[in-house]
């Protein structure tokens, strides 16, 4: 009964990306953090699930991260990561995984395989998540081929949010008389938001 209610609770925290397994990457931005939460929460997620003992890891994991400064630099998806899910035991760990990649990469630990449970990830499966934790779809990867990175790619541009427009504060697509209507309101009741911060120093003040 224990086991069960631990394995409830965890796939709630699980489905909610916040569970705290550390980045083992030590090239990638996340090293020693918990990916997930909060430095991803709002990103649009890749997890490629595999294990370092399949002889094609290293390969497909560099085609990624390839993949991955693609998404970015020539279709704009900035707020999309790549995450890898490696399966095997930690104290075997070593960074030859990483492939002098800056992927983070988190350790799903045998024999439990959590991670695996939690998303119903398959060996050499890719789960695509948007930051309101619903998978969008799922590939499975021997070699990141043109026809799978265009499925990726389509996922993610039909799901991607449209950018905010800074000072829109009513978010009718318009910065006007309306939207300093707003501010002042949130100047007058010590309010707080993102899209008023216009000189982004955290406060909706005069300034």
């Amino acid at each position: 009964m224990k086991k069960i209610l631990a394995l409830s609770l965890l796939s709630i925290i699980f489905c909610n990306l916040e569970y705290s397994l550390e980045d083992y990457n030590t090239t990638s931005s996340t090293y020693g953090q918990n990916v997930w939460f909060p430095e991803y929460s709002e990103y649009i997620t890749l997890h490629f699930f595999s294990s370092q003992g399949w002889a094609g890891w290293t390969s497909v994991f560099v085609q990624l991260h390839n993949f991955q400064n693609e998404l970015r630099n020539e279709y704009g998806f900035e707020n999309v990561v790549i995450i890898a899910v490696g399966q095997t035991n930690i104290s075997n760990f070593n960074t030859n995984f990483c492939a002098n990649s800056d992927l983070p990469l988190v350790m799903d630990q045998y024999p439990e395989l959590l991670i695996r449970e939690a998303f119903q990830g398959e060996h050499k499966e890719v789960v695509i998540i948007d930051s309101d934790s619903n998978i969008l779809g799922r590939v499975v990867l021997n070699n990141l081929s043109n026809s799978e990175k265009n499925y990726i790619r389509n996922i993610i541009a039909e799901n991607y949010p449209e950018p905010q427009l800074l000072g829109d504060v009513n978010e009718d697509g318009l910065i006007n008389v309306l939207d300093v209507i707003s501010t002042v309101n949130l100047i007058l009741t010590s309010d707080y938001l993102e899209l008023a911060d216009i000189n982004a120093d955290s406060q909706v003040d005069v300034l």
